[in-house]
């Protein structure tokens, strides 16, 4: 079990009906009960071979989790009171929130963890208007990884610095998201010295570099 699906499982609330989408293998889900935090489980997925190795899975680890072959929330069991979406890219995550904008609002919880782009996924839960609970840095195999739990209570906007850097992160101001935060500005710094002093580019690399300065 790999650090990013153990940490994201840290984070599901006890006793929940969970429904991890796009699931994969199924190791959330077989996770989570095997470990007795939740009741009952479903690994949902779009696509009939992820399933299958779903299913092997969960009959080689001996626990009760329901494999559901859905398009997003489509199929998805209206029992269920957390979904996870992880492990996928920014724009097929907030595609799916958005085609079940009608369900997101009897969720107790609702776990995103996308590949890229993390600051896009706030701006979306932002614009909506919902509330951020917390959030995690998860640092696996050489990678980050930013784990978002929300739901649907509202909330004002949250500021250019919060979508970016994150307002729990912010809040929690833990050694690894300031090292974090450093790698990041680096990275900006990296490209602004190979830009030419006209270059177009300069003005948003700025006030990039500026907000993830902790300073």
């Amino acid at each position: 079990m790999n650090t990013r699906i153990e940490k994201i499982a840290g984070m599901v609330k006890e006793g929940v009906i969970v429904a991890d989408i796009g699931t994969d293998h199924a190791f959330l889900p077989i996770l989570l009960v095997k470990e007795g935090k939740v009741p009952k489980a479903y690994a949902c997925d779009v696509s009939k071979g992820p399933l299958e190795a779903a299913a092997k899975n969960i009959r080689r680890e001996g626990v009760k989790v329901q494999t559901i072959l859905s398009d997003g929330f489509q199929n998805v069991p209206m029992d269920t009171e957390c979904a996870v979406i992880a492990g996928m890219g920014c724009i097929t995550a907030t595609s799916i929130l958005d085609n079940a904008l009608d369900r997101l609002g009897i969720l107790k919880q609702i776990i995103v963890e996308v590949n890229r782009d993390t600051d896009r996924m706030r701006r979306w839960i932002s614009d909506h208007g919902f509330t951020i609970n917390d959030e995690i840095l998860i640092q696996d195999r050489g990678f980050d990884y930013i784990a978002i739990d929300f739901d649907c209570r509202p909330h004002s906007p949250y500021s250019e610095r919060e979508i970016l850097l994150g307002p729990r992160l912010l809040e929690k101001n833990e050694e690894c998201f300031i090292e974090y935060c450093t790698r990041q500005r680096q990275k900006i710094e990296m490209i602004m010295a190979k830009c030419r002093p006209d270059d177009p580019r300069i003005e948003a690399l700025t006030k990039k570099r500026d907000l993830w300065s902790l300073e």
